[in-house]
């Protein structure tokens, strides 16, 4: 299991601290779970990353650990379960396939979502991009569309000893300044780019609503200078 999901639209993700059994005392089989599904393709390690959250009516509802007849799978499979972070269910998957999440509330009331890497546009670091400045700016500007509706570009850069996030949210943008202040930095890194797109759920528990988010990422070794 990954403990770094990298998604740009963690940006507005908090880390959770606690969550709720749904058969606790005050959480009665007819009250409906958000649903907060995410999806991952890595197109650089061929990897898909995959996570799911609910919460008790709403998104600003108690988080919901899925007991006794709830459950949840991704393509069949039971995620592992942990009780922080974003997503509380993850899993991973080799290739780039469609995913589906199957959620069963109740016994008669099951949901199915299905996300594809054709729910986001692709996006891509140029060739000719190799390094970022220690201290200063760089821009990067990528390959692909701009940032669109309901759409989130990040770049994420790890090396050793710490890693760096910035992220780009302004419809029409193409491109991205990343700044450093710290000439003691390592000699490379590795920069991820990714894109996500937020779309509604296709099938939501009652009037709980949910959010079904996707991204592509893309990433390559860079040098830090």
């Amino acid at each position: 299991m990954k403990k770094y999901f990298l998604f740009a639209f963690l940006a507005s993700a908090w880390a959770f601290t606690s969550c709720d059994n749904d058969d606790a005392p005050d959480i009665d089989a007819d009250v409906p779970f958000y649903q907060n599904l995410g999806v991952a393709y890595d197109v650089t390690n061929n990897t898909t990353r995959v996570g799911a959250n609910f919460n008790k009516l709403d998104s600003a509802g108690i988080n919901i650990r899925l007991n006794g007849p709830a459950s949840i799978t991704i393509n069949g499979e039971t995620p592992d379960f942990d009780n922080v972070g974003t997503y509380f269910y993850t899993d991973s998957f080799s290739g780039l396939d469609d995913m589906t999440f199957v959620f069963t509330r109740a016994k008669d009331s099951v949901y199915t979502n299905v996300a594809s890497i054709n729910d986001v546009k692709p996006i891509a670091i140029p060739e000719s991009f190799t390094s970022a400045k220690a201290t200063g700016t760089t821009v990067l500007t990528w390959e692909g569309d701009p940032v669109g509706e309901n759409e989130l570009v990040e770049v994420h850069v790890t090396y050793s000893g710490g890693s760096y996030s910035v992220f780009n949210r302004t419809e029409g943008s193409k491109s991205i300044n990343i700044s450093f202040s710290n000439s003691s930095l390592p000699a490379k890194g590795t920069l991820s780019l990714s894109r996500a797109k937020t779309h509604p759920l296709q099938e939501s528990n009652g009037n709980a609503g949910g959010q079904l988010n996707v991204s592509y990422i893309q990433s390559k070794e860079i040098s830090l200078e």
